[in-house]
């Protein structure tokens, strides 16, 4: 079994983390900065970002699967798959003293062409050389322009800079209880999954899982 021993540069977390810990498997959830409109976004709304202000403002995590025995993670992949609200249940629902947290680097891209997937949702008219119309985009007369290919590619990647921004943007609040909790070791060092969420619509964005963290998916 030794082949398949790798070793893998690890980041380290302070002992106050966003993590649960359940029957076979413990779930860490790492923040992302606030998000904010950029100054082209705000001139683009106009008037309408008076209607933003009063919403509440999208809010990014990733949230790590990690079974509790080296070869668990199927068998958690089959209970997340066998429950719709698996997920959202069992996220972190606030922050607690941990003991070890260790979390490989690691960087997983994924592309894809979409144009069935856009066409699927209405967008016809733009792959259509009859009806398309993207004059707007030229700024000289030139023959018309139609929409071939879409592709799409997300990349997410985990170092020492976005734990970082994460940690230093909690605001840490607790209850004082008289309860004694046993602090919780969260040390990745064998197959995990993760997912990037949107908690207020609750929505996943990205999901995967990592094997191997030294190889770039």
């Amino acid at each position: 079994m030794k082949d398949r021993v790798k070793s893998a540069p690890f980041m380290r977390a302070r002992k106050d983390q966003a993590v649960a810990a359940h029957k076979g498997f413990k779930v860490l959830k790492l923040a992302y900065l606030p998000y904010r409109l950029l100054r082209c976004q705000e001139r683009y709304l106009g008037g309408r970002r008076s209607e933003q202000q009063g919403k509440e403002q999208p809010r990014f995590s990733m949230c790590v699967f990690l079974p509790n025995t080296r070869d668990g993670l199927p068998e958690l992949l089959d209970r997340m798959a066998s429950h719709p609200n698996f997920l959202w249940d069992h996220l972190p629902t606030g922050r607690r003293e941990t003991g070890e947290v260790r979390l490989p680097k690691f960087k997983v891209s994924f592309s894809s062409r979409i144009n069935g997937v856009l066409q699927d949702m209405g967008v016809q008219a733009a792959f259509d050389p009859f009806r398309s119309d993207l004059r707007d985009m030229l700024e000289c007369d030139l023959p018309l322009l139609v929409v071939e290919h879409v592709f799409h590619k997300a990349v997410i990647e985990v170092d020492e800079e976005g734990t970082e921004a994460a940690a230093s943007t909690a605001c840490v609040m607790r209850l004082i209880s008289d309860t004694i909790t046993t602090p919780v070791n969260f040390v990745a060092d064998h197959p995990f999954a993760f997912f990037v969420v949107e908690e207020v619509s609750a929505t996943v964005v990205f999901m995967g899982h990592v094997l191997d963290p030294t190889s770039a998916i």
